[in-house]
């Protein structure tokens, strides 16, 4: 099963696979749309879910707009209460689990070893954009994060309760931090993500 979140980012893919379904913006919509799918259609081999991303700032990985990401782990890192003392996690409270939710590494690390330029990732999911480069950093370091997305993990999570193979397959088209969206490409970040998805499948990856 194929899943996006907005028109854009499956517009192409959804034109040509009849298996390719919108489920939502952000944490919430994606996650209900994502349940409803698997209550309703039989059971997927896997849920490859595509989009965009956002990159951290990063010593270590240098992210290209652009550029393919498959994302091992991803976690839910705005869920909780942010106190004088630092942000408190709502599994630090013991209410909820917040990940980090891990992708099937087989087919991961199989989807990435078919592109030359893709990397494997960390991805953070939050609710608000990280629209400043302090908030960017802290919760870049709060999981060791190189992406950021709205529905990531909560995709992932719904996945692991149903017992379905997750994967997630994302293009850069920012640098999260200070908004200046003269150095974003979320179209063409869109576009690369599904011609991705496209040739990955054309490849015979996930059939067997």
């Amino acid at each position: 099963m194929l899943v996006y979140a907005a028109h854009l980012e499956g517009r192409l893919v959804a034109s040509e696979r009849s298996d390719a379904l919108q489920i939502g913006v952000g944490k919430a919509q994606a996650a209900s749309g994502m349940t409803r799918a698997l209550l309703e259609r039989p059971r997927p081999r896997y849920v490859l879910l595509f989009g965009v991303c956002g990159a951290y700032p990063s010593r270590d990985m240098e992210l290209q707009l652009g550029q393919i990401c498959f994302v091992t782990s991803d976690a839910l890192i705005d869920e909780g209460v942010e106190t004088d003392g630092g942000f408190v996690s709502l599994k630090q409270l013991g209410l909820a689990e917040v990940g980090p939710f891990t992708a099937d590494m087989r087919l991961t690390r199989e989807a990435c070893g078919r592109f030359e330029s893709a990397s494997l990732v960390h991805g953070a999911t939050v609710s608000t954009c990280s629209g400043t480069l302090d908030l960017a950093c802290t919760r870049a370091s709060r999981v060791g994060a190189q992406i950021e997305t709205m529905e990531g993990a909560a995709v992932a999570m719904v996945c692991a309760a149903f017992d379905v193979p997750f994967v997630q397959l994302r293009a850069v088209s920012n640098r999260v931090g200070t908004r200046d969206s003269r150095h974003w490409d979320l179209e063409g970040a869109s576009m690369r993500a599904q011609q991705a998805v496209l040739e990955l499948l054309a490849t015979g990856w996930g059939d067997g």
